[in-house]
């Protein structure tokens, strides 16, 4: 994706997340953030351990214990090694910034289904999507446990998230 592209559709998606938060009435306590590390895999390569820093909006219930999240944030995947390479060059990491769209169901109180699909603007840039599931720890955190896949990186992530209000 060419940079004017990119710089384009993260335009467009801020706009419909500033959007759709005007609507709902923006609300503070709805913002948390969060952080995690990964494992990370790319075909032909050994697995790298990364982390990721996000921040997002909770939208209010679109119906009984179905929600959406808009989140954006910045990933590392780590050092990715050649099998069997030895040399200076065999070493490779992707990074970058992302956004997506997240919908959350609760399937008991403390339990929920996550599901999540945005663009990648970073050194794989493209779509990404993930599934995965979370654990309500209290009203300030929860424990998240994904598979998000993109071109080319696939991520096993565990992030905790920080509702500070």
């Amino acid at each position: 994706m060419s940079k004017p592209i990119r710089v384009m559709a993260l335009a467009l998606v801020a706009m419909l997340f500033s959007s759709a938060a005007a609507g709902q009435g923006f609300d503070l306590r709805r913002l948390f953030f969060g952080a995690g590390v990964s494992q990370n895999m790319v075909s032909g390569l050994d697995d790298g351990t990364g982390l990721q820093v996000f921040g997002g909006y909770n939208f209010p219930a679109i119906v009984r214990n179905f929600y959406v999240d808009a989140e954006a944030g910045y990933m590392d995947t780590g050092k990715f090694k050649r099998s069997g390479c030895t040399g200076t060059f065999c070493n490779t990491s992707a990074s970058g910034l992302w956004t997506s769209g997240v919908a959350r169901y609760l399937v008991a109180p403390n339990v929920e289904l996550i599901g999540r699909a945005g663009l990648d603007f970073g050194d794989d840039d493209g779509l990404l999507f993930g599934i995965g599931a979370g654990y309500i720890v209290n009203k300030n955190l929860k424990l998240r446990l994904e598979f998000v896949a993109r071109d080319h990186v696939d991520s096993l992530q565990f992030n905790a998230v920080f509702y500070p209000w």
